[in-house]
């Protein structure tokens, strides 16, 4: 698996892949815009050609944007939902223009309406978008949540869900965040093989576009989001060391989303390298 994390663009976006090579990464995540505001500051063409040579300069494949966190694409609430749709297709546009492969985001909750129905309005803006932006390669990754409040996302019948009702799978992705999967119930901890077993038979392991690396702060099934440094929390050292022997994950990229941030990836790749685990 090529090893990455979320980075910081504060030294700007053609800065990044020389920011990730100086940790010891082989690609990165990182936010587009501020992830806390629904405007963005217009992204410019020297920026973006900046990025996409840089990139391709490092021998940089499958970086991610992660999406704002305000997105709610299952927002039973019409202005809320045609924000967050906006902003949707926003980022999968600026995605484009930086020449980035995948776009991560949050399903969103259903705020009481209901599962089935946030599930619904998931899906059909998942495919308007594809169907507004045809020209582009980039594909729209889903993250599984922890289940906490009225999230969806959290079991694999929702990802199983979005995967059958989408109008084009080449399009479509999820990608497995660690923690929130073994907070939402699934013991990655004793029972990762039958976890990927499950999600091949009800979802396609071909849909599996990332991993974000994250150890689990609280024990197992509390549905609560709360990342740990990894080999600090209570995932276990086996489960680890059975993610990155998995031969059919080899060319899945996994981010690092752990609480200390680019300060404490040097500690979490050590860790790994302690496990035997070649980076």
């Amino acid at each position: 698996m090529n090893i990455g994390a979320h980075l910081s663009t504060k030294d700007g976006f053609s800065k990044l892949p020389g920011n990730a090579h100086a940790l010891g990464l082989k690609t990165y995540q990182f936010f587009s815009k501020n992830q806390m505001q629904w405007k963005s500051r217009p992204l410019t063409k020297e920026d973006a050609e900046a990025h996409v040579t840089a990139s391709k300069q490092a021998g940089i494949v499958d970086e991610a944007i992660h999406a704002s966190y305000l997105l709610n694409l299952g927002s039973p609430e019409e202005d809320k939902f045609k924000m967050s749709y906006g902003a949707f297709l926003d980022e999968i546009r600026r995605a484009e223009e930086l020449g980035v492969p995948f776009l991560i985001f949050h399903p969103g909750a259903h705020m009481g309406s209901g599962e089935g129905s946030a599930l619904k309005r998931i899906a059909g803006a998942m495919n308007l978008a594809i169907e507004e932006t045809k020209a582009a390669k980039v594909k729209l990754v889903v993250e599984n949540t922890a289940g906490q409040g009225s999230m969806v996302g959290y079991s694999l019948e929702h990802l199983a869900y979005l995967a059958e009702n989408s109008i084009n799978t080449d399009r479509i992705g999820f990608c497995i965040d660690t923690c929130h999967a073994y907070q939402a119930g699934y013991d990655l901890s004793n029972k990762f093989d039958s976890f990927l077993s499950e999600f091949d038979s009800k979802v396609g392991i071909k849909l599996i576009r990332a991993f974000h690396l994250n150890d689990s702060k609280y024990p197992f099934n509390k549905h609560l989001d709360r990342h740990e440094n990894l080999g600090k929390g209570t995932l276990s050292h086996s489960f680890f060391i059975n993610l990155f022997k998995e031969t059919k994950l080899a060319k899945v990229p996994a981010f690092l989303e752990t609480p200390e941030g680019e300060e404490g990836y040097p500690k979490d790749l050590k860790f790994l390298k302690s496990l035997g685990i070649k980076m």
